[in-house]
């Protein structure tokens, strides 16, 4: 046998399952429902838009839905490929092969999926492996682990185990490490959500409303750094995201995967609506969408404060971490806290990241911005000039500009608008937090 052949059939395996399933997307995204799951189940009424949601009238979709649940739990620990195969061989016990390819693809982006152990070392073993086969050419009958001996001992493992797992860092060998506790019930709530979620996609403007939970809702748009907009109306807030369609946007894509996030959580608040306009073949369409929470296992309730710090970003833990060893928190004396309280400017509500005090008793509150255009920031920008009461900062990394503007926007915002790399530096913060910070009226 050709060894060299061998590993470069399982290589050419290796390329396609990239071009179905790349492995940097991430997980919320790398499953959601393609348009084929989407668009057959689409309606139109008027100028709305509308779903064929997935109903159970006769009481036979929810036991069905509970045995594929059953199915996915006997494959605890196989990997990501054998789950999609399982899953894809109930097609013949339907009518509607596109449902049930939808539900399988919700399925398996509710479950939780692993690299198996020492994943992380085969692409520098399979290198070694291909050298050493390099230098025993041509191959003889019996040889061939022999190129896999001398790695293999590197690693502590057999050839033959090597030789097997050689390729095992691909996405579909992601082992199944935990399934959901969810019966057929809540899995027939999860489908039809995400079938929301893909209509979604082609949004252009989109306003959440809900009775209670904004706080998680609005901190989950923050974590993905959507573009938005708080309003206060009576008691009440509307959040206005701009949509992964708009116009404007240069890179919808990466927009849209972090977009993805927020219909879940406000999905688990106690009553929502979601009122959007979209661009579907260049006609524009409105699309409603309205529930109540579900009990969700394993979810804490809504509003609850979770036991140890939360984070909303990458970012936020580690301007936090920084913070706290820096100078400016031990000898200067400047104390950093989650703030909690919005600032209203002119109708509109800001829930800064973080409020920084000093024992003066001068105060300044931070707030790091993710996605923008040059429109969205001088709007934003304009606002926070407006606002009365704690002076607030914005700190804009310019690496997450997802609109296309010819208007220079390096003198944008001037002293109350920082920009910064990938990571906002706590010396540079602090230096502009000195310059803005005023003792607020009480």
């Amino acid at each position: 046998m050709d060894s060299r052949r061998g590993m470069r059939g399982r290589y050419v395996a290796r390329v396609r399952w990239r071009l179905v399933c790349p492995a940097g997307a991430p997980r919320s995204h790398r499953f959601m429902l393609t348009r084929a799951q989407v668009d057959p189940f689409i309606r139109t009424r008027g100028e709305q838009l509308q779903v064929a949601y997935l109903a159970d009238p006769k009481g036979n979709i929810v036991p069905f839905l509970d045995r594929m649940l059953r199915l996915v739990r006997k494959l605890h620990g196989q990997p990501l490929e054998i789950v999609l195969e399982a899953l894809r061989r109930q097609e013949r016990r339907v009518r509607d092969a596109s449902r049930l390819a939808g539900i399988s693809r919700t399925i398996v982006e509710w479950c939780e999926f692993t690299w198996p152990p020492g994943a992380e070392e085969l692409d520098s073993a399979r290198a070694r492996v291909f050298a050493a086969r390099g230098t025993l050419w041509p191959p003889i009958p019996g040889d061939e682990l022999l190129p896999f001996t001398a790695t293999a001992a590197l690693l502590g493992r057999t050839p033959e185990a090597l030789q097997r797992g050689l390729y095992d860092d691909r996405p579909g060998a992601r082992r199944l490490h935990r399934i959901p506790d969810g019966d057929g019930r809540a899995l027939l709530a999860r489908y039809n959500l995400e079938l929301a979620r893909g209509v979604l996609r082609d949004a252009t403007r989109v306003v959440l409303h809900t009775r209670g939970g904004w706080r998680d809702v609005f901190r989950a748009v923050k974590a993905a750094g959507l573009m938005h907009e708080l309003v206060r109306v009576g008691r009440r807030y509307h959040l206005i995201l701009t949509g992964p369609a708009a116009a404007y946007l240069v890179r919808p894509a990466r927009y849209g995967v972090r977009f993805a996030r927020v219909l879940p959580v406000l999905a688990r608040t106690p009553a929502w609506r979601v009122d959007a306009e979209l661009t579907r073949n260049g006609e524009a369409w409105s699309f409603k969408l309205r529930g109540r929470a579900r009990a969700v296992s394993g979810v804490a309730p809504v509003g609850r404060e979770p036991k140890r710090e939360r984070f909303d970003s990458a970012w936020e833990r580690q301007f936090v971490r920084d913070f706290r060893e820096s100078s400016w928190a031990k000898a200067v004396g400047w104390e950093l806290s989650r703030e909690r309280s919005p600032l209203s400017s002119a109708g509109t509500v800001f829930l800064p990241d973080f409020t920084l005090r000093h024992p003066d008793g001068r105060e300044a509150a931070v707030e790091l911005v993710g996605f923008w255009t040059p429109e969205y920031l001088a709007s934003k920008v304009a606002k926070v000039r407006a606002a009365t009461g704690v002076p607030l900062v914005l700190v804009v990394a310019k690496s997450l500009a997802v609109g296309a503007s010819g208007a220079e926007i390096t003198e944008l915002g001037g002293e109350r608008l920082l920009w910064c790399g990938k990571h906002p530096r706590v010396g540079d913060v602090m230096r502009l937090v000195e310059q803005v910070a005023t003792v607020p009226r009480r």
